[in-house]
């Protein structure tokens, strides 16, 4: 009898152990999904610790109203000052999971998250990372949105977070409120006529780093979504990059002399510089003489803001055709947008004295 007991303990151990340390994508009691990379995972059917890695991802999560499930970030991110983590400050005292893009092993798993949430990552190294750490790792995509087809990419993975999280309701009313903000620019913009539209020009934009004036984006969603007339849209596309930026040589802007030139609020000081007297392009920009030269919003940081491109919209849709939006309180309007992405209006935290405003051609002196 003692020996069947043994024997019996025995095949117990040798098949239940094993299925403890199964690989959690292995294991048939989750449910299926197919991640933006076209991955097959399972994860489980009750999720209550995550972990968004890389680009874009944490943000995502905390848009998702998940941000009591994370249970570890990634170390640049406890010394951001990103609009997320000023809306959930707690997060960064949570575990860290090791560096920028992409985190440790080892240090994830000390975090214990039931999925791993990443973004900018190859299938190889996101199955490379699912066979290290044992936990299901489901790739998002966290794309621009100034088109349609960028925004679906968004919106699908915003769907696949609310599937995996059962917040599948916070998904709809997230992606509805972003269209209808997309669709009421557009409403009150599109049909301004060409003589009413001035020229635009927007510099200083952040890839990696602070960056001067000749730092731009040809295909800018604030100008996209009120029809701006962007005179960086003619640059070539083979001078075009969303991820290591696109750069003009300044006496192009000199050429293309917009009426209004927008800052990114990053890059203030470095374009007030190239701006000043002595400078190449100094004192002849009409935009300068005529005081039409404001700030904006840094919005790309670690990937994109989407609030933050919302609220520099409303912004620049005022700032370009005052007469179709008189009804507009920008901090008013900010706060409703970070109010709906956050659930609080953050908006006096976030600014500082340089933010969304007027650049008096004095300050360029």
């Amino acid at each position: 009898m003692k020996q069947k007991v043994t024997v019996l303990l025995y095949l117990a151990f040798v098949f239940i152990l094993p299925a403890c340390h199964m690989p959690a994508h292995t294991r048939t009691d989750g449910i299926q999904i197919e991640d933006m990379l076209g991955r097959k995972v399972s994860v489980p059917q009750q999720v209550e610790r995550v972990v968004g890695l890389r680009a874009g991802t944490l943000r995502l999560l905390t848009y998702m109203d998940a941000a009591d499930k994370v249970c570890g970030i990634e170390e640049g991110e406890k010394r951001s000052s990103r609009p997320y983590l000023t809306a959930y400050p707690g997060l960064t005292e949570l575990t860290p999971v090791g560096p920028l893009m992409g985190g440790d092993a080892e240090a994830i798993l000390n975090a214990r998250p039931d999925v791993i949430f990443t973004a900018y990552t190859t299938a190889g190294d996101a199955d490379d990372l699912q066979k290290k750490t044992g936990i299901p790792v489901v790739a998002l995509e966290c794309s621009e949105i100034g088109t349609p087809a960028a925004r679906d990419s968004l919106y699908s993975s915003l769907r696949l977070i609310g599937k995996i999280l059962h917040k599948e309701d916070r998904a709809h009313t997230l992606i509805t409120y972003m269209e209808s903000e997309i669709e009421e620019l557009n409403r009150r913009t599109r049909d301004i006529s060409e003589d009413e539209r001035p020229t635009a020009y927007v510099g200083g934009i952040a890839y990696g780093g602070v960056k001067d004036i000749a730092s731009t984006q040809p295909f800018y969603p604030p100008f996209v979504f009120t029809h701006a007339k962007n005179v960086a849209s003619v640059l070539d596309g083979r001078r075009i990059s969303h991820v290591k930026g696109t750069y003009i040589d300044k006496e192009q802007l000199l050429i293309w002399n917009p009426d209004v030139i927008f800052i990114d609020e990053y890059g203030l000081q470095l374009a007030l510089n190239d701006l000043k007297p002595g400078g190449a392009i100094s004192g002849h920009l009409k935009a300068v003489n005529n005081n039409k030269v404001f700030t904006l919003l840094p919005y790309n940081n670690y990937a994109t803001n989407y609030e933050l491109v919302l609220i520099d919209s409303w912004f620049t849709g005022k700032v370009l055709y005052p007469d179709a939006f008189p009804d507009i309180d920008i901090t008013e309007k900010a706060d409703e947008i970070l109010t709906m992405f956050y659930g609080k209006p953050i908006f006096n935290q976030l600014i500082t004295d340089h933010s969304l405003r007027q650049i008096d051609k004095n300050e360029i002196q």
